[in-house]
């Protein structure tokens, strides 16, 4: 970049030291034994090549000899022969570990042009394959399974083959499709002051990832929204070389404030609804998907809420990464960590995580399928299947999200319980990083620095709610931080002498040949954003329309009825 040979005679001199034996490997056998590459291998891969490239004019016959060595010994050699023989991550066309260990390969096999032709066109062939494979999954809205954190991580190393594969005059896979669309995802992904995404599944709560991901995509594709994230991520973090080689500074940045303000990702059923592209906007996700997906959470049909910089119903995001942070679960990975429902307890089903496609039944019956999205002016709706990942005891949940722009949202859940001879214990589940508070006139208030939730419950009629014990993440352990939760349920029944003909709940008596009571249960919670100089005047009382629930709000003159 300088043009200073002193700089480049200082890193040949620290590149001889390290060689060989730089590349790492074994590093997760702990998860993977019968594997020796890992991401690290590639990470190291993918260093030397751009060494191999910035100094070129300096290095000798005798580096390069090291260098050629380490990657047929311990770099791409091993990569190339684990995807061969089968490597979980070799034919995952949706984990970052995908993209990863193979821009590693295609990278070391660039430079091993030089050396071995032969064998450098069959590494580059399939690692271009694998992007190929890849760019052509996400092609059709951009977004990723692995929730947005690692989605930056994952097209990051695709991004960097697509590059240099270019410039060495190979295919210019610059021209998918996915490129010129894959800005959108992280947009509608992050909050709306800017800090992170919104930190579900083991998304982190800060930061949005590398500018000059977002320079190289303006570059090439002269997209002027690819450069204002970059520019946004760039005010937040310190200048790294890759933005000086990628920023193109005739690409002129294009603001999302004229782009709509609601969005579904339908390839990874998740719906993101704001009231405007300002800082102060009022945010809202309601999340789909499988839980089969790498990276997941056991949280389907849960949501979370920011507004007026602050994070009014939140997710723990991920733990303290461990062997039983991935092989158990863990606190943080459990339902009763999200903002959906908890049947007796129980988390929702977990296959094997399995991440071929973007198909939610292909890895197995626990998943949440988002549809009938809406959006205009005024009002949007997104409804959320999420029976199968509690099927051993429900064989309905529906949730249904109606956002009354811009800072209500109204939250109808429909239940059917599996016939039992049981009472089933279902919670309602909201967490906040702020105390909860009683107003006394049965709604329940989240009071932030600026701004307030106003949780008003409606159905069950009957209903009950709790303040549960607040939860620490192990990462927290030592900060004083923790997540508080509120419990909405309907009364139930824990004593023996308690009579069936007295009780709300499914119960089954053999004198009356079948259940005494229906077996659905529904709740139906507003959930209204106030700042703090305003007061809560609403009115809102269920209704019934036919044989629909609906509700019927008052706000002075103004009277809306929703039914679902």
């Amino acid at each position: 970049v300088t043009g200073d040979e002193y700089l480049g005679q200082k890193a040949i001199t620290q590149f001889r030291e390290l060689l060989p034996g730089y590349v790492p490997l074994g590093g997760a056998k702990e998860h993977y034994p019968e594997l020796d590459a890992d991401l690290n291998t590639a990470s190291a891969c993918k260093t030397l090549a751009y060494v191999y490239s910035f100094l070129y004019p300096l290095l000798e016959s005798k580096d390069k000899r090291l260098l050629f060595s380490e990657f047929r010994e311990r770099g791409g050699g091993i990569i190339y022969k684990e995807t061969l023989s089968g490597a979980w991550w070799g034919n995952s066309p949706n984990s970052n570990w995908n993209s990863h260990l193979h821009s590693g390969l295609g990278l070391a096999g660039i430079v091993l042009m030089e050396d071995d032709e032969e064998e450098a066109k069959k590494w580059i062939e399939v690692a271009t394959n694998t992007m190929i494979k890849m760019l052509d999954l996400a092609g059709e809205e951009g977004a990723g399974i692995e929730g947005p954190g690692y989605w930056g991580f994952c097209y990051r190393s695709v991004q960097e083959m697509v590059s240099a594969l270019k410039n060495v005059g190979g295919d210019d896979l610059y021209s998918h499709k996915f490129w010129q669309k894959c800005v959108d995802y992280p947009l509608y992904m992050m909050r709306p002051d800017q800090s992170g995404f919104m930190n579900f599944s083991d998304t982190g709560s800060n930061g949005l990832g590398p500018s000059y991901f977002y320079y190289a995509v303006a570059s090439e594709t002269k997209n002027g929204l690819a450069q204002w994230f970059g520019d946004t991520v760039q005010k937040q973090s310190s200048i790294s070389f890759w933005d000086l080689l990628y920023y193109d500074q005739d690409i002129k940045p294009i603001s999302p404030e004229n782009m709509p303000t609601d969005r579904f990702f339908k390839s990874v059923h998740i719906a993101s609804f704001r009231s405007g592209w300002d800082k102060d906007a009022i945010f809202f996700i309601l999340k789909g998907g499988s839980n089969a997906w790498s990276h997941c959470h056991l949280d389907l049909n849960s949501f979370f809420i920011d507004a007026y910089g602050g994070r009014l119903v939140v997710d723990p995001g991920p733990d303290q990464y461990s062997i039983h942070y991935f092989t158990s679960v863990e606190p943080a990975i459990s339902t009763s960590w999200h903002n959906t429902i908890v049947v007796d307890g129980a988390d929702q089903r977990q296959p094997p995580r399995y991440r071929m496609s973007f198909d939610l039944e292909e890895g197995g019956d626990a998943y949440c399928r988002l549809y009938d999205f809406t959006s205009d002016d005024d009002i949007a709706t997104i409804k959320g299947d999420a029976t199968t990942a509690y099927n051993d005891y429900l064989d309905k949940f529906h949730r249904h999200v109606t956002y009354i722009k811009p800072n209500c949202f109204v939250i109808y859940d429909e239940i059917r319980l599996k016939e039992a001879r049981t009472q089933r214990h279902v919670q309602w589940l909201l967490h906040s990083e702020l105390p909860f508070s009683e107003n006394g006139d049965g709604t329940i208030a989240v009071r932030g620095e600026r701004c307030s939730l106003i949780i008003h419950p409606i159905l069950p009629v009957d209903y009950r709610y709790k303040f549960l014990t607040p939860r620490v993440l192990m990462k927290d352990k030592d900060t004083g931080k923790s997540i508080n939760c509120l419990s909405i349920r309907q009364q139930w029944h824990h004593l023996w002498n308690v009579s069936p003909k007295r009780s709300p709940y499914p119960q089954w008596d053999f004198r009356s040949n079948g259940i005494l009571y229906g077996r659905d249960t529904k709740f139906l919670v507003v959930l209204t954003v106030l700042r703090n100089d305003q007061s809560y005047n609403l009115k809102i009382k269920p209704i019934k329309i036919g044989n629909n629930d609906g509700i019927e709000i008052i706000n002075g003159d103004n009277v809306k009825q929703i039914c679902f």
